[in-house]
Protein backbone atom coordinates (compact mmCIF):
# COMPACT_ATOMS: atom_id res chain seq x y z
CA UNK A 1 0.00 0.00 0.00
CA UNK A 2 1.71 3.35 -1.05
CA UNK A 3 0.79 5.95 1.77
CA UNK A 4 1.25 9.70 1.77
CA UNK A 5 0.45 12.15 4.41
CA UNK A 6 -1.68 15.62 4.44
CA UNK A 7 0.78 16.37 6.90
CA UNK A 8 4.49 15.90 5.39
CA UNK A 9 7.54 18.59 6.11
CA UNK A 10 10.06 17.21 4.51
CA UNK A 11 12.26 19.60 2.18
CA UNK A 12 10.15 20.56 -0.64
CA UNK A 13 11.59 19.32 -4.28
CA UNK A 14 10.55 21.83 -6.17
CA UNK A 15 11.91 25.40 -6.47
CA UNK A 16 10.73 29.01 -6.33
CA UNK A 17 11.16 32.33 -5.84
CA UNK A 18 11.05 33.50 -2.10
CA UNK A 19 7.59 35.03 -2.27
CA UNK A 20 4.82 32.64 -1.13
CA UNK A 21 1.42 33.26 -2.52
CA UNK A 22 -1.14 32.04 -4.17
CA UNK A 23 -3.90 29.49 -3.54
CA UNK A 24 -4.69 31.68 -0.44
CA UNK A 25 -2.77 31.14 3.22
CA UNK A 26 0.31 33.53 3.09
CA UNK A 27 2.82 35.95 1.73
CA UNK A 28 6.26 36.62 2.83
CA UNK A 29 4.85 40.36 3.98
CA UNK A 30 2.85 37.90 7.03
CA UNK A 31 5.43 35.73 7.39
CA UNK A 32 8.45 38.10 8.27
CA UNK A 33 6.41 39.84 11.06
CA UNK A 34 6.16 36.36 12.67
CA UNK A 35 10.17 35.55 12.01
CA UNK A 36 10.60 38.99 13.81
CA UNK A 37 8.90 38.23 16.74
CA UNK A 38 10.36 34.61 16.90
CA UNK A 39 14.11 35.43 15.93
CA UNK A 40 13.92 39.12 16.42
CA UNK A 41 14.30 42.48 14.87
CA UNK A 42 17.48 42.06 12.33
CA UNK A 43 16.19 38.55 11.24
CA UNK A 44 16.46 38.86 7.07
CA UNK A 45 14.45 36.13 4.86
CA UNK A 46 16.75 34.43 2.64
CA UNK A 47 14.73 31.83 0.94
CA UNK A 48 11.34 30.37 1.27
CA UNK A 49 9.73 27.42 -0.42
CA UNK A 50 6.33 25.60 -0.14
CA UNK A 51 6.38 22.02 1.32
CA UNK A 52 2.47 21.42 1.28
CA UNK A 53 -0.30 23.64 0.73
CA UNK A 54 -3.94 22.91 1.72
CA UNK A 55 -6.54 24.96 2.55
CA UNK A 56 -5.48 26.97 5.38
CA UNK A 57 -3.14 25.50 5.90
CA UNK A 58 0.91 25.48 4.63
CA UNK A 59 4.18 24.16 5.29
CA UNK A 60 7.33 26.15 4.53
CA UNK A 61 10.93 25.76 4.28
CA UNK A 62 12.65 29.29 5.26
CA UNK A 63 16.58 30.27 5.19
CA UNK A 64 17.35 33.31 7.63
CA UNK A 65 19.97 35.41 7.76
CA UNK A 66 20.81 37.01 11.37
CA UNK A 67 20.81 34.46 12.72
CA UNK A 68 21.72 31.83 10.13
CA UNK A 69 18.98 29.68 10.68
CA UNK A 70 16.92 26.83 7.88
CA UNK A 71 13.59 26.16 9.94
CA UNK A 72 10.56 24.66 9.02
CA UNK A 73 7.31 26.48 9.56
CA UNK A 74 3.48 24.78 10.18
CA UNK A 75 0.82 27.51 10.04
CA UNK A 76 -2.91 26.51 9.77
CA UNK A 77 -5.80 28.83 10.16
CA UNK A 78 -9.43 28.17 11.76
CA UNK A 79 -10.57 26.68 8.32
CA UNK A 80 -8.07 23.69 8.17
CA UNK A 81 -9.28 20.40 8.25
CA UNK A 82 -6.54 18.77 10.07
CA UNK A 83 -6.64 19.14 13.79
CA UNK A 84 -2.78 20.56 13.98
CA UNK A 85 -2.36 19.96 17.69
CA UNK A 86 1.21 22.01 17.40
CA UNK A 87 1.30 22.30 21.03
CA UNK A 88 0.82 18.65 21.40
CA UNK A 89 3.58 18.30 18.54
CA UNK A 90 6.08 20.22 20.11
CA UNK A 91 5.87 18.30 23.72
CA UNK A 92 6.23 14.85 21.87
CA UNK A 93 9.75 16.27 20.02
CA UNK A 94 11.17 16.68 23.20
CA UNK A 95 9.29 13.42 24.71
CA UNK A 96 10.92 11.75 22.18
CA UNK A 97 14.40 13.46 22.36
CA UNK A 98 14.66 13.29 26.40
CA UNK A 99 13.24 8.89 26.10
CA UNK A 100 15.53 8.19 23.18
CA UNK A 101 18.09 8.40 21.26
CA UNK A 102 16.25 9.72 17.71
CA UNK A 103 17.82 13.16 16.49
CA UNK A 104 14.66 14.89 16.65
CA UNK A 105 14.29 18.86 15.62
CA UNK A 106 14.51 21.65 17.97
CA UNK A 107 11.13 23.08 18.81
CA UNK A 108 12.13 27.04 17.99
CA UNK A 109 8.16 28.08 18.44
CA UNK A 110 5.08 27.04 18.81
CA UNK A 111 1.35 29.23 19.17
CA UNK A 112 -1.77 27.57 18.81
CA UNK A 113 -3.64 30.81 20.35
CA UNK A 114 -4.28 32.50 17.05
CA UNK A 115 -3.14 35.76 19.77
CA UNK A 116 -0.87 37.86 17.82
CA UNK A 117 -1.53 35.84 14.03
CA UNK A 118 -4.07 34.51 12.07
CA UNK A 119 -2.67 31.07 12.01
CA UNK A 120 -1.76 28.68 14.96
CA UNK A 121 2.28 27.96 13.93
CA UNK A 122 4.93 25.30 14.60
CA UNK A 123 8.43 25.97 13.66
CA UNK A 124 11.20 23.93 13.97
CA UNK A 125 15.07 23.36 13.12
CA UNK A 126 15.27 22.08 9.66
CA UNK A 127 16.79 18.52 9.92
CA UNK A 128 19.03 17.32 6.74
CA UNK A 129 17.89 14.26 4.78
CA UNK A 130 16.29 12.02 2.19
CA UNK A 131 12.82 10.72 2.33
CA UNK A 132 13.29 6.58 2.88
CA UNK A 133 10.73 6.77 -0.52
CA UNK A 134 13.63 8.23 -1.78
CA UNK A 135 16.74 6.90 -0.97
CA UNK A 136 15.54 2.83 -0.42
CA UNK A 137 15.88 2.36 -4.27
CA UNK A 138 19.25 3.67 -4.32
CA UNK A 139 20.12 0.79 -1.69
CA UNK A 140 22.58 -2.36 -2.27
CA UNK A 141 20.84 -4.94 -0.42
CA UNK A 142 23.52 -4.48 2.32
CA UNK A 143 23.16 -1.05 2.84
CA UNK A 144 19.06 -2.25 2.87
CA UNK A 145 19.12 -4.69 5.31
CA UNK A 146 21.35 -1.86 7.57
CA UNK A 147 18.56 0.58 7.16
CA UNK A 148 15.94 -1.68 8.01
CA UNK A 149 17.51 -2.35 11.38
CA UNK A 150 18.08 1.53 11.75
CA UNK A 151 14.51 1.96 11.25
CA UNK A 152 13.25 -0.94 13.22
CA UNK A 153 15.26 -0.15 16.36
CA UNK A 154 13.91 3.76 16.11
CA UNK A 155 10.61 2.32 16.12
CA UNK A 156 10.96 -0.27 19.20
CA UNK A 157 12.63 3.34 21.01
CA UNK A 158 9.11 5.10 20.00
CA UNK A 159 7.05 1.96 21.76
CA UNK A 160 9.14 1.97 24.63
CA UNK A 161 7.87 5.38 25.76
CA UNK A 162 5.05 4.55 28.40
CA UNK A 163 2.12 6.22 29.58
CA UNK A 164 0.49 4.85 32.43
CA UNK A 165 -3.00 4.10 30.38
CA UNK A 166 -4.62 4.68 27.02
CA UNK A 167 -6.25 7.47 25.11
CA UNK A 168 -5.73 10.92 23.13
CA UNK A 169 -2.58 12.75 24.47
CA UNK A 170 -2.87 16.02 25.79
CA UNK A 171 -0.19 19.18 25.40
CA UNK A 172 1.00 18.63 28.89
CA UNK A 173 1.98 14.95 28.26
CA UNK A 174 -0.77 13.52 30.02
CA UNK A 175 -3.19 11.23 29.17
CA UNK A 176 -6.46 13.33 28.16
CA UNK A 177 -8.85 10.16 29.37
CA UNK A 178 -7.07 7.17 30.27
CA UNK A 179 -9.18 3.82 29.76
CA UNK A 180 -8.58 0.43 28.65
CA UNK A 181 -7.34 -0.35 25.22
CA UNK A 182 -10.51 -1.80 23.68
CA UNK A 183 -12.06 1.56 25.19
CA UNK A 184 -9.00 3.38 23.81
CA UNK A 185 -9.18 2.22 20.23
CA UNK A 186 -13.19 2.50 19.63
CA UNK A 187 -13.61 6.33 20.61
CA UNK A 188 -9.99 6.76 18.48
CA UNK A 189 -11.45 4.75 15.50
CA UNK A 190 -14.79 6.75 15.69
CA UNK A 191 -12.40 10.28 15.56
CA UNK A 192 -10.27 8.53 12.69
CA UNK A 193 -13.07 7.19 10.56
CA UNK A 194 -15.27 10.33 9.06
CA UNK A 195 -17.86 8.03 7.43
CA UNK A 196 -20.57 6.75 9.93
CA UNK A 197 -20.99 3.92 7.41
CA UNK A 198 -16.89 2.86 7.64
CA UNK A 199 -17.04 3.61 11.23
CA UNK A 200 -20.28 1.29 12.51
CA UNK A 201 -18.45 -1.29 10.67
CA UNK A 202 -15.04 -1.33 12.62
CA UNK A 203 -17.03 -0.89 15.66
CA UNK A 204 -18.84 -4.15 14.34
CA UNK A 205 -15.00 -5.92 13.91
CA UNK A 206 -13.91 -4.69 17.48
CA UNK A 207 -17.22 -5.79 19.34
CA UNK A 208 -16.80 -9.58 17.49
CA UNK A 209 -13.47 -9.73 18.23
CA UNK A 210 -12.66 -8.09 21.67
CA UNK A 211 -11.77 -10.68 23.40
CA UNK A 212 -8.74 -10.11 21.38
CA UNK A 213 -8.27 -6.78 23.17
CA UNK A 214 -8.89 -7.57 26.58
CA UNK A 215 -5.74 -8.31 27.84
CA UNK A 216 -3.46 -5.61 26.84
CA UNK A 217 -2.83 -3.08 29.91
CA UNK A 218 0.40 -1.06 28.72
CA UNK A 219 0.42 2.17 27.10
CA UNK A 220 2.92 3.30 24.60
CA UNK A 221 3.74 5.96 22.42
CA UNK A 222 2.02 5.19 18.33
CA UNK A 223 3.03 7.42 16.07
CA UNK A 224 0.11 6.60 13.45
CA UNK A 225 1.94 7.80 10.49
CA UNK A 226 5.10 5.68 10.01
CA UNK A 227 5.24 6.08 6.34
CA UNK A 228 7.84 6.33 3.83
CA UNK A 229 7.60 9.80 4.02
CA UNK A 230 8.21 10.45 7.01
CA UNK A 231 11.53 8.96 7.81
CA UNK A 232 14.39 10.42 6.75
CA UNK A 233 18.00 9.16 5.93
CA UNK A 234 21.36 11.09 5.40
CA UNK A 235 24.32 9.83 4.07
CA UNK A 236 27.25 10.68 5.82
CA UNK A 237 30.75 8.62 6.41
CA UNK A 238 30.24 6.66 3.61
CA UNK A 239 26.95 5.21 5.34
CA UNK A 240 23.09 5.87 5.40
CA UNK A 241 22.09 7.00 8.51
CA UNK A 242 18.62 7.31 9.84
CA UNK A 243 18.11 11.26 10.52
CA UNK A 244 14.95 11.56 12.25
CA UNK A 245 11.38 10.86 12.00
CA UNK A 246 8.72 13.93 11.19
CA UNK A 247 5.41 14.60 11.99
CA UNK A 248 4.36 13.10 15.51
CA UNK A 249 0.78 15.18 14.84
CA UNK A 250 -1.17 12.13 14.72
CA UNK A 251 0.52 10.17 17.82
CA UNK A 252 -1.31 8.70 20.95
CA UNK A 253 -1.07 6.06 24.04
CA UNK A 254 -2.46 3.18 22.20
CA UNK A 255 -1.10 -0.13 21.57
CA UNK A 256 2.45 -0.68 19.52
CA UNK A 257 0.68 -3.20 17.34
CA UNK A 258 -1.21 -0.34 15.72
CA UNK A 259 2.05 1.05 14.26
CA UNK A 260 3.56 -2.61 13.54
CA UNK A 261 0.29 -3.52 11.44
CA UNK A 262 0.69 -0.58 9.09
CA UNK A 263 4.28 -1.12 8.45
CA UNK A 264 3.33 -4.56 7.66
CA UNK A 265 0.67 -3.85 5.34
CA UNK A 266 2.09 -0.78 3.55
CA UNK A 267 5.00 -2.09 1.21
CA UNK A 268 8.68 -1.41 1.92
CA UNK A 269 8.44 -0.67 5.38
CA UNK A 270 9.31 -3.57 6.76
CA UNK A 271 11.34 -6.79 6.41
CA UNK A 272 12.96 -9.82 8.10
CA UNK A 273 15.91 -7.37 9.21
CA UNK A 274 13.44 -4.62 10.88
CA UNK A 275 11.64 -7.28 12.50
CA UNK A 276 15.24 -8.99 14.45
CA UNK A 277 16.29 -5.38 15.20
CA UNK A 278 12.30 -4.47 16.69
CA UNK A 279 12.25 -7.33 18.86
CA UNK A 280 15.59 -7.26 20.61
CA UNK A 281 14.28 -4.46 22.17
CA UNK A 282 10.17 -4.66 22.14
CA UNK A 283 9.46 -8.55 21.92
CA UNK A 284 6.06 -8.78 19.17
CA UNK A 285 3.04 -10.63 21.81
CA UNK A 286 1.75 -14.23 20.34
CA UNK A 287 -1.49 -12.47 19.62
CA UNK A 288 -0.02 -9.63 17.02
CA UNK A 289 -0.95 -11.72 14.34
CA UNK A 290 -4.75 -12.39 15.22
CA UNK A 291 -4.78 -8.65 16.04
CA UNK A 292 -3.27 -7.33 12.94
CA UNK A 293 -6.14 -7.17 10.70
CA UNK A 294 -8.18 -4.98 12.98
CA UNK A 295 -5.93 -2.71 13.23
CA UNK A 296 -4.90 -2.17 9.21
CA UNK A 297 -8.95 -2.24 8.81
CA UNK A 298 -8.65 0.60 11.24
CA UNK A 299 -6.01 2.65 8.83
CA UNK A 300 -8.18 1.57 5.20
CA UNK A 301 -11.46 2.91 6.63
CA UNK A 302 -9.69 5.96 7.90
CA UNK A 303 -7.97 6.85 4.35
CA UNK A 304 -10.65 5.40 2.44
CA UNK A 305 -9.77 6.15 -0.80
CA UNK A 306 -11.27 5.34 -3.68
CA UNK A 307 -8.30 4.49 -5.81
CA UNK A 308 -8.14 0.66 -7.40
CA UNK A 309 -5.29 0.12 -4.59
CA UNK A 310 -6.55 1.30 -1.85
CA UNK A 311 -9.67 -0.78 -2.78
CA UNK A 312 -7.42 -3.95 -3.53
CA UNK A 313 -5.92 -4.27 -0.08
CA UNK A 314 -8.59 -3.03 1.94
CA UNK A 315 -10.69 -6.38 0.66
CA UNK A 316 -7.95 -8.44 1.27
CA UNK A 317 -7.86 -7.14 4.88
CA UNK A 318 -11.59 -7.69 4.89
CA UNK A 319 -11.29 -11.38 3.38
CA UNK A 320 -8.58 -12.09 6.43
CA UNK A 321 -11.29 -10.66 8.51
CA UNK A 322 -14.23 -12.99 6.95
CA UNK A 323 -16.21 -9.31 5.84
CA UNK A 324 -17.64 -9.37 2.78
CA UNK A 325 -15.50 -7.40 0.14
CA UNK A 326 -16.27 -3.88 -0.14
CA UNK A 327 -17.15 -2.44 -3.58
CA UNK A 328 -16.93 1.21 -2.80
CA UNK A 329 -15.78 3.91 -0.37
CA UNK A 330 -17.95 6.61 0.40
Amino acid sequence: MRESSATRDTPPRETGSPAVKGEGVVSVDQVLPLLRQVFGTQVELAGCRVGNRQHDYMVLLVELRRPSVRAVMKLAGPEAALPCPFDRTAMLHQVVSAGTDIRMPEVLAVDTSYRDVPWRYFIKSYTPGQEWAVVRPQLSPEELSDAFRQIGRAVALLHSIRFPSFGELAADGGVVSGRSYLAALAEHARQAIKSARLSDLFSLVLERHRALFLDLHEASLCHEDLHQHNILFEHRLGRWHLATILDFDKAWAGHHETDLARLDLWRGMSSREFWESYETIRPVEPLYQQRRPIHQLLWCLEYARPTAEHLADTRRVCAELGLPPLKHFP
